[in-house]
């Protein structure tokens, strides 16, 4: 049986759901005084569309689901998260809080804010118009949030009333962003540099030309090791180059048959290296870092483009989500120890660690948090 429930916080009325079989029994109403009806379905399959697609529709009118006793695989939260969609899908987990974007048409450009687990909405300082945010990245011990808005990098810090400007904007559609303790690299087109944030010190400022892919989408994406002592970076088709931050010296070389890199990521422990590729047979990659070669066995080398990858903070767990699937390994052994669908998603999502959830963006325009366990 699958059981929704879902509450308007602005005046307390419930709307639930029970799928059993092909019917769907719905309770709506002020608590104490809810109505129920049978509403049957010509299938089981037929009963589920029919039930998330009604739950939507009270999600985008503010109803949010607020599920304390989810089980592993069950949403802890669905909530709006925006009502227009740009491709743009940041997450991040900000001390137990996902951070989401929504697009503000009277602007224009993005706003960033704050879901706790019941759903409770904490909004960031305005960011600059006509800005979207395509990445951000919290670093715990600094407290400190990083974002990629267009082309240009930003921070924020607890009890700041504004941004802090850390990049001009570039003056062509190119940028990377990374970050590791006290650390960041991004492009400063046309130089690649690497910050100390706490001192503000450049350590490292290369000039790195980039490819246009096709003539249109230019290459750049970098990575920093969790040692901090070096940068995975891709500016070519078929190479990801390991430069040491100390010396700018060039370590090593991955070749391979990739296309086009859009993120690069280690692991925590350092050993391997993730990437997603672009065009062609898009999909993520894993190099061993001390073979630098591809990982045998790597699930993800058969997904589709539309798939989104996160680690758990320890390394332990790696969960791969291609359009409404959601499978998770265990990142030692490749085996799956649990798959569920993700609900309230056309074809894409993001997904990251958010505390002892999953948290999940969707092109839909829905954010989630889902129990593992």
């Amino acid at each position: 049986m699958r059981i929704r429930q879902l509450t308007d916080p602005e005046n307390g009325k419930n709307w639930s759901s029970y799928c059993e079989g092909a019917n769907v029994r719905v309770r709506t109403g002020a608590p104490g005084k809810e109505k129920e009806s049978d509403k049957p379905q010509d299938n089981p399959d037929a009963a589920l569309a029919w039930a998330e697609k009604e739950e939507w529709s009270r999600i985008k009118k503010g109803f949010v689901l607020d599920q304390a006793g989810a089980q592993a695989g069950e949403p802890r939260l669905h909530r709006l998260r925006s009502k227009a969609y740009t491709g743009a899908l940041p997450i991040a987990d900000v001390d137990g809080q996902l951070l989401c974007n929504s697009f503000d048409d009277t602007r224009p450009g993005d706003c960033l804010y704050l879901l706790d687990a019941s759903g409770k909405k904490t909004a960031l300082p305005d960011l600059p118009q006509h800005r979207m945010v395509w990445k951000a990245i919290y670093l715990p011990a600094m407290q400190r949030l990083l974002i990629k808005a267009d082309h240009q990098v930003l921070s924020w810090a607890k009890g700041d009333t504004a941004y802090t400007i850390l990049s001009a904007p570039n003056p062509h559609p190119v940028s990377c962003l990374d970050a590791q303790a006290n650390l960041a690299v991004w492009y400063a087109e046309p130089n690649l540099v690497v910050t100390d944030l706490n001192s503000g010190l450049q350590l490292l400022d290369i000039p790195l030309p980039y490819e246009l892919h096709g003539g249109h989408s230019p290459q750049m994406e970098a990575a920093l090791s969790p040692d901090g002592d070096t940068i995975a970076y891709c500016a070519r088709a078929g190479e990801i180059v390991l430069l040491d931050i100390a010396t700018g010296k060039v370590r090593a070389n991955i070749a391979g048959d990739f296309k086009m890199i859009t993120l690069l990521r280690y692991t925590p422990d350092g050993r391997y290296l993730i990437a997603e590729a672009a065009y062609g047979n898009a999909s993520h990659l894993c190099f061993d870092m001390q073979s630098m070669s591809l990982r045998a066995g790597w699930p993800a080398s058969s997904f589709d483009g539309r798939t989104s990858i996160a680690l758990s903070p320890d390394g332990k767990l790696c969960a791969i989500a291609n359009r409404n699937k959601m499978q998770i390994y265990d990142f030692a052994t490749l085996e799956c120890t649990l798959s569920f669908r993700i609900e309230h998603v056309v074809k894409r999502c993001s997904i990251g660690w958010v505390g002892q959830y999953l948290g999940v963006q969707t092109d839909y325009g829905c954010a989630s948090l889902y129990a593992l366990g």
